[in-house]
């Protein structure tokens, strides 16, 4: 902005004209540079003084306001210039908007895969363990905290494992009762318990060769045909478990000569509220004065030619008995008929004897028994045919003579089996 000449007082050639300035130049000052000295002031229409440039005042004497340069700091004095301008350019820049989060990566499978693994105690957790891992690693997905989830349950399975199993190796198992017995334990019961056709609640496996009271045989379904029968009643079960019973105990001791003539054959019965649950029947010897060891003899505690001999003469020692015993009071048809079965079963005892092969330290006896057997068989064909029963008498007599029983005991002696009634195996 120029000053303009006043019209009363003649210029003053000899003052310089105050320079001219523009507003927003691109050479303002800078605010830190040293400030010019004032210029000269120019008279105004009124006889005043003309306001200097960057005076601050209006040509009728007000103030003017200073412009701020474009694109520099603020002008020396301005607001720029004070502790508040110099803190308020300290401040670094910001967004009144929130900043988008970074995207997170994509769930790992095999992480899902190992969690599930250990949840179920799958021993593949490891192997999905490793894998999730380093793909993870390498490809910033998520799911390491379900990889270390997995790996800790199948830990906790891995310890549980390891308790059981501490506990069933060192530990005691409760009292399963009657049914947690086998073939051939030996047992205590609570007194009384032997005499009862219910099975005790509570029963002690003991090792045979200690004290005890019975002897454990075999068990089996207490109904005939199917699960589903009605309970038939105890003196049915009791019918029932006599015959099946003794079929067992035929198999459990092959040799009766064996059994102490005071050890009896008896049996538990299911009752009716154990129908629908356990319908079974147990079968057990027992003795009234106890037992202190194992009466068990079959194949497995035979060896094979002490079995091989009591299964080929077991039936010729029973039926020779029997006919012994049914001969004075049998019908003569009856014990015409007697005495065929027997002379059967001596033919086919004798086969069998010859068919097998004996230790050498048998085989003297074995031979002896052989003859005597070929000698009576002439006698059993002609009683076959004799119809005078007083003839039948005298072949059964010699039948209850023959083979001499100091043969036989012979042979049990050489094949180590008991020679006496209750005889333990020598």
């Amino acid at each position: 902005m120029t000053s303009e000449r006043s019209e009363t007082q003649p210029a003053d050639e000899s003052r310089p004209a105050p320079p001219t300035t523009s507003v927003g130049a691109d050479d303002a000052a800078p605010a830190d540079a040293a400030t010019p000295p004032p210029a000269a002031k120019a008279p105004t229409p009124g006889g005043g003084e003309a306001p200097a440039p960057g005076d601050g005042r209006t040509p009728d004497g007000g103030e003017a306001p200073i412009p701020a340069p474009v694109g520099g700091d603020p002008a020396p004095g301005g607001t720029g210039d004070t502790e508040a301008g110099r803190a308020s350019r300290a401040v670094p820049d910001w967004e009144p908007w929130p900043q988008r989060p970074a995207e997170r990566g994509r769930l790992n499978r095999l992480a899902v895969v190992t969690l599930v693994l250990g949840l179920l105690g799958g021993v593949l957790a490891p192997v999905t363990a490793g894998f999730a891992l380093r793909r993870i690693r390498r490809d910033g997905e998520r799911g390491r905290g379900l990889v270390i989830a997995g790996l800790v349950l199948l830990g906790g399975w891995v310890l549980a494992g390891l308790v059981a199993l501490g506990v069933t190796m060192t530990g005691s198992d409760p009292d399963p009762g009657l049914r947690g017995l086998r073939v051939g334990d030996c047992f205590r019961v609570p007194s009384g318990a032997t005499a009862s056709r219910t099975a005790p609640e509570e029963v002690t496996p003991v090792a045979c060769d200690t004290p005890h009271h019975a002897e454990y045989v075999d068990d089996f379904p207490a109904y005939e045909r199917s699960a589903d029968e009605r309970y038939p009643g105890a003196a049915v079960l009791s019918q029932r478990a006599e015959t099946l019973c003794r079929q067992r105990l035929h198999s459990y001791v092959v040799d009766p000569l064996g059994l102490p003539a005071e050890v009896r054959l008896s049996w538990y019965l299911p009752t009716r509220v154990d129908w629908s649950t356990d319908p079974t029947i147990t079968c057990y010897l027992t003795s009234p004065t106890g037992l202190s060891r194992s009466l068990r003899m079959d194949t497995t505690v035979l060896d094979p030619a002490q079995l091989g001999y009591l299964l080929a003469s077991r039936d010729w020692t029973q039926a020779r008995a029997a006919l012994v015993a049914s001969a004075p009071t049998s019908t003569p048809a009856g014990l015409r008929d007697a005495v065929r079965r027997a002379e059967t079963i001596h033919t086919d005892m004798w086969f069998r004897l010859r068919r097998e092969t004996w230790p050498e330290a048998v085989r003297p006896a074995m031979e002896r028994l052989l003859t005597e057997m070929e000698q009576d068989e002439p006698a059993w064909r002609d009683a076959d045919g004799e119809p005078d029963r007083g003839r039948l008498l005298q072949v059964v007599a010699q039948a209850g003579q023959h083979p001499d029983p100091a043969t036989e005991l012979a042979v049990r002696q050489a094949l180590g089996l008991p020679t006496a009634q209750g005889e333990p195996m020598r």
